[in-house]
């Protein structure tokens, strides 16, 4: 199926949303309207790289920039691998 920038959008909008919908109750900072949002989500977080390391340690790759763990989604991520990612950063970071 052909993924047209229109398409991707649309795609990337639902993926940063279902992410969002993950951090309730973090300090997020990306936008969360639509219109304002790119195509990362990202949380403040304390040790923001010793996270990243723990969830790359678990398969699941997110970068750091200072403080903020960002979550990039791509069109070849599925629900599934997306809530356990959140499930995987939100055992983490509490830790």
């Amino acid at each position: 199926e052909h993924l047209g920038l229109d398409r991707l959008r649309v795609l990337s909008l639902r993926q940063t949303s279902r992410i969002l919908g993950h951090l309730d109750g973090l300090d997020v900072r990306t936008p969360r309207a639509d219109a304002e949002r790119g195509g990362f989500v990202a949380v403040r977080v304390e040790h923001a790289d010793v996270v990243v390391a723990a969830l790359r340690a678990r398969g699941i790759f997110v970068d750091a920039r200072g403080d903020l763990v960002r979550f990039g989604p791509a069109p070849y991520v599925t629900d599934d691998e997306i809530d356990a990612a959140m499930a995987a950063f939100r055992e983490i970071a509490r830790g």
